[in-house]
């Protein structure tokens, strides 16, 4: 039985956590079609096979967890963002309730 799932990967299908799954859930789908067989009989190949599904899984989670940190810097970013226009937005509302006091512009009323 020839392994479908990782003649069909390449590299750039697994830039998103849905392509990481969808490639997981293919290689289940594959394992338990081999496991639901009336008599399962061990085939030639089958412990290499099982060998570079570890590895495709442990691939898996090390792309997973790329995305996740780069998912997470994201956020980080779009949050300074975010907070840096809310101070902003704060200190010209403060601004427009308590305008600053120009000493100059009061002399000249006085002179």
């Amino acid at each position: 039985m020839k392994s479908a799932i990782i003649s069909r990967i390449s590299p750039t299908e697994l830039s998103t956590r849905e392509s990481l799954l969808k490639a997981n859930s293919d290689l289940i789908v594959q394992l338990q079609g081999r496991l639901k067989a009336k008599r399962f009989r061990p085939q030639e190949g089958d412990n290499l096979k099982l060998g570079y599904m570890r590895v495709l899984l442990q691939a898996f989670q090390v792309q997973n967890a790329i995305l996740k940190d780069s998912e997470l810097e994201d956020l980080k970013q779009r949050l300074e963002v975010l907070e840096a226009l809310q101070k902003a937005g704060s200190q010209d509302k403060e601004e427009l309730a308590y305008p600053k006091y120009d000493e100059e512009q009061d002399e000249e009323y006085t002179d």
